[in-house]
């Protein structure tokens, strides 16, 4: 066992040769005793890592977190509106109706076909169904807010969902002493941490419910905001920590896996089977199985394509198991380089200057 104070390294990580450049060293070290000591908070998501500072920079949020359940839930419930009203506000001003000319939106609709047509060239026609969809005018109305505004107002409604949850599911510092003078934190070490969880209150299915569509909402705005990590994130810690049997979160886990342009197939088998599951819980949702449906038939024509291209690849000749000799060279009797014989059967070809 490791004495008192001593954390296992491995050395090999700091990089190889010599020690001669000490102060890299040093930082390498620090750094990988600190990701040691913060191996539980390091496993906590964004929206579970920011109930931490929430309840040290809003002294409403503090307080609140010792008062009753009651006072707990209510309050939890208005920072949940006011998150709604940022996310619908955003989503009002963000997606005006649009008018479309009848040949731009044949051309999309050919675009969209030809995509799950053509698996090989999917990216590329993605692409060029942006790049169309941006010819796409907006009627001339009034914009209430700039662009950044938008993103700020999506990332606000993040905020306020992230205290609705931490009112009733939080993680604090214990440790008296974690600020610094200038106001700065020092490293949190999950021996400081306390996790107060849903488990621990008297009556959790209201808050349960309510924490879970927090995450859910933390989801659907980081969708709009393309924080595709963080949007599934959202749903990893509903299912795993708050209600495994959301059939939207395992929906939206699967929007999650598919939304990056670097979703690969091992994404795309993940997000079927986490719609095979919500389509068990929801058997009569219309997302989900539109979805499914879709992907699976992405699948299968891609399965489909590679047979035909590699199908037949092993079958165009024969395997040729054993080579015979018709006829084979009788081997010498006697090996004497200067033999002809020899020379022949050694395939050798003596060069102009040599002599026996």
């Amino acid at each position: 066992n490791d004495g008192p104070g001593l954390i296992k390294l491995d050395m090999k990580q700091f990089g190889s040769g010599t020690m001669e450049d000490p102060l890299r060293h040093a930082v390498a070290m620090r750094t990988a005793q600190d990701q040691y000591k913060m191996q539980m908070w390091n496993s906590f998501p964004p929206l579970f890592q920011n109930t931490i500072f929430h309840g040290e920079q809003d002294l409403s949020i503090a307080a609140l977190r010792k008062a009753s359940l009651a006072e707990r839930l209510a309050r939890a419930k208005e920072l949940k509106e006011e998150g709604n009203s940022l996310l619908k506000s955003r989503s009002s001003n963000a997606e005006k109706p649009v008018e479309e000319s009848p040949e731009l939106s044949q051309e999309i609709e050919r675009v969209e076909a030809a995509i799950w047509e053509k698996e090989r060239e999917l990216k590329e026609l993605r692409q060029q169904l942006a790049s169309l969809k941006a010819q796409v005018k907006p009627k001339q109305v009034p914009q209430e807010i700039s662009e950044d505004s938008e993103r700020q107002a999506l990332e606000e409604a993040v905020r306020r969902y992230e205290k609705a949850a931490g009112l009733l599911r939080y993680v604090e510092c214990i440790r008296p002493d974690w600020k610094n003078d200038d106001g700065s934190y020092k490293g949190i070490e999950d021996e400081w941490l306390r996790v107060v969880d849903l488990k621990d209150l008297e009556e959790p299915a209201e808050a349960k419910e309510l924490v879970s569509s927090c995450y859910l909402n933390i989801a659907l705005a980081s969708q709009k905001l393309e924080k595709f990590d963080d949007m599934k994130k959202a749903c990893d810690e509903v299912l795993g920590k708050v209600n495994p049997s959301s059939a939207k979160a395992l929906y939206r886990r699967a929007c999650a896996r598919m939304a990056p342009a670097s979703a690969v197939d091992a994404d795309r088998d993940a997000a079927i089977q986490d719609l095979v599951a919500a389509a068990k819980l929801a058997p009569q949702d219309k997302e989900v199985r539109s979805l499914l449906n879709r992907l699976r038939d992405e699948k299968k024509k891609q399965e489909l394509e590679k047979r035909s291209t590699f199908g037949g690849l092993f079958q165009r000749g024969e395997v040729v198991k054993e080579v015979k000799e018709t006829n084979p060279k009788a081997e010498p009797s006697n090996w004497d380089l200067n033999d002809p014989k020899v020379q022949e059967f050694l395939d050798i070809r003596p060069g102009p200057g040599y002599r026996s």
